[in-house]
């Protein structure tokens, strides 16, 4: 991947980041055990996503960024993620802070980008540290769990709550906070999506100063420092954060599964029963699975893109997307690793016990979706009870269903 021409700002089009997507699949299967056994994404692959502008899809043309459409971000991602969801998680993860620091005031992107507009940033959202307020900022003392990509990092993005007396609902808020104030703690010790790195950060005592402090009522408001400031004034940026967020944390099982399918498909052309010796090709049993989640893929797939069309119509049109909306966009993105999860299982239960050997790809892809559907984000009973309220006018109030 060394030999890639290095993309110029504003000159690369979705079709040629697509390509080097695909292109970068054979080299993503070679690395994928090094990634899983490193329990982060080869620094290579990092590198690689760079040169190839994948974390610059994200990006503000302030900053060299191309400001991409989502649904392409996306398709980019899956593939990816065909090769080692891991890497693909990173890529999107990671990139999608590139989206969110552009909202921030612009003195807090000199601080990350002024020298170079390659820093990468990482998060942890929820509010596992405490806040206190100092004359010009704050103090954030605490840890914070599963920033993914951390060690590929200089800054990182943390979520907190400020409790005021008097005040029911906290005030929440995202802090950026720069690497030598943070410690990271190695515990990613897990049995899916080992690549991703999602290690703990631990604060013993950081000040943050208030340009580097993003508020979530400015973020659902659409009112943010960033879009007053100029530097998120593309209809990319009026896409709601859970929406961008959120499909960055699902997309992984679909590439996921897809290999897995494919995998399935290349196998079953060949493959004879160890019992009686008949073709698996020729089962009817073994071409209803293939049919089925083959189905349950592209059905996916399909509305992932068609809800990104119509969130960026809305916001080239005016930016307008109500909450109800958002709740739609929100459960049908964190449904879609549900149907990732069930065309993977039906793929790995036909596959039969040689799928079990951990050296196997389709093992380690399954365990991947696995792990993806712990997420929080991927919670298929919380944001479908909170579409359903939603749908009958009742809004929770919950910390969890900011996330919206």
């Amino acid at each position: 991947m060394n030999t890639m021409t290095k993309p110029e700002a504003g000159t690369v089009t979705a079709q040629a980041l697509i390509a080097r997507a695909i292109e970068m699949q054979p080299v993503l299967r070679e690395r994928a055990a090094t990634t899983e056994s490193l329990r982060m994404v080869d620094p290579r692959t990092v590198a690689d996503f760079k040169q190839a502008g994948f974390f610059k899809m994200f990006q503000s043309s302030y900053w060299g960024g191309y400001e991409c459409h989502p649904a392409d971000i996306f398709q980019v991602q899956e593939l990816l993620a065909q090769a080692c969801p891991s890497s693909a998680w990173i890529m999107g993860v990671v990139g999608v802070h590139n989206w969110q620091l552009a909202h921030f005031p612009l003195q807090a992107q000199v601080d990350v980008w002024g020298d170079n507009p390659n820093v990468l940033l990482s998060s942890s959202y929820a509010p596992t540290g405490t806040v206190e307020e100092v004359e010009g900022g704050c103090i954030l003392r605490g840890r914070w769990f599963f920033s993914s990509g951390v060690d590929h990092v200089d800054w990182v993005l943390l979520g907190a709550n400020i409790l005021r007396e008097g005040v029911p609902f906290p005030d929440y808020r995202t802090y950026l906070v720069p690497k030598q104030d943070f410690k990271i703690i190695d515990d990613w010790h897990v049995m899916g999506l080992k690549g991703t790195g999602s290690k703990s950060v631990e604060l013993n005592e950081a000040f943050v100063p208030d340009h580097r402090q993003l508020p979530i009522a400015a973020s659902q408001m659409l009112s943010t420092p960033g879009m007053a400031d100029g530097t998120a004034d593309a209809p990319l940026f009026r896409v709601p954060f859970p929406t961008i967020f959120g499909a960055c944390i699902t997309t992984p099982a679909l590439g996921a599964a897809q290999r897995m399918l494919d995998l399935f498909v290349e196998s079953a052309m060949h493959a004879t029963s160890a019992y009686t010796g008949a073709k698996w090709s020729a089962e009817q049993m073994t071409q209803l699975r293939i049919a089925e989640s083959d189905a349950e893929l592209r059905a996916a797939r399909l509305q992932l893109r068609a809800n990104f069309n119509e969130v960026m119509e809305a916001a080239e049109r005016d930016g307008d997307i109500g909450l109800l909306d958002r709740g739609r966009y929100r459960f049908d993105h964190c449904n879609l690793v549900d149907l990732a999860y069930r065309a993977a299982d039906r793929i790995f239960v036909a596959s039969g016990a040689r799928s079990l050997v951990s050296t196997q790809p389709m093992q380690r892809l399954y365990c991947d979706i696995q792990a993806a559907r712990v997420h929080a984000i991927n919670n298929r009973v919380k944001w479908g009870s909170t579409l359903g309220q939603m749908a009958m006018d009742h809004y929770p109030d919950d910390i969890l269903s900011l996330f919206i």
